[in-house]
């Protein structure tokens, strides 16, 4: 397989970052659902650090798809997809991104605001770049709780995309994205 992406698929580069990241944001999600129902104690703390850790390994993942990208251009569409489903494959794309960036972004200020550390797999401490701030942690608890819903619906919707690609139009968008996929 080739490391490069090409005019027929992605190369092994951009499928590693996408399937890595993808099974992080599982994590993220699982650990999100049942952490916060934990009672206070050492293993909620752990739950709490796993999760911020794969948070912030998703940012740094996802910034590597960002140079990637423009390393090396995804496939262009299948020719007949019409630009109305162009479009909205673009927009889906983009606005994944942005909310899988907010996310971060936003987990860690709220961590921040609350003056709990940000502790990477038990390896080093990020920097604090924000005081402690009752309100701004609040207001933050909300937005990162909202955003993990709307990243899930995003999330559906782009295996739903996918899968309508595969089974329902039977063109290669998804094949040239598996790891397995043969074109």
């Amino acid at each position: 397989m080739a490391l490069m992406n090409d005019d027929r698929r992605y190369g092994a580069v951009a499928k590693s970052l996408h399937w890595a990241a993808a099974a992080q944001v599982i994590v993220l999600f699982l650990l999100g659902w049942t952490m916060t129902e934990l009672p206070l104690g050492a293993e909620k703390f752990e739950q709490y650090n796993l999760h911020k850790s794969f948070g912030f390994t998703v940012l740094v993942f996802m910034a590597c798809r960002l140079v990637w990208r423009v390393i090396s251009p995804p496939p262009p569409p299948p020719d007949d997809l019409p630009r109305n489903t162009q479009l909205m494959a673009k927009l889906g794309h983009a606005t994944l991104y942005l909310i899988v960036f907010a996310q971060g972004v936003v987990g860690l200020v709220h961590s921040w605001s609350a003056n709990f550390p940000v502790i990477v797999f038990g390896r080093f401490t990020l920097q604090n770049l924000t005081p402690p701030n009752e309100p701004l942690k609040e207001f933050l608890a909300a937005v990162h709780y909202w955003g993990g819903w709307l990243l899930l619906l995003l999330v559906a919707g782009h295996i739903g995309a996918a899968l309508f690609h595969h089974f329902i139009r039977k063109d290669p968008v998804l094949r040239r994205m598996i790891p397995w996929g043969r074109m």
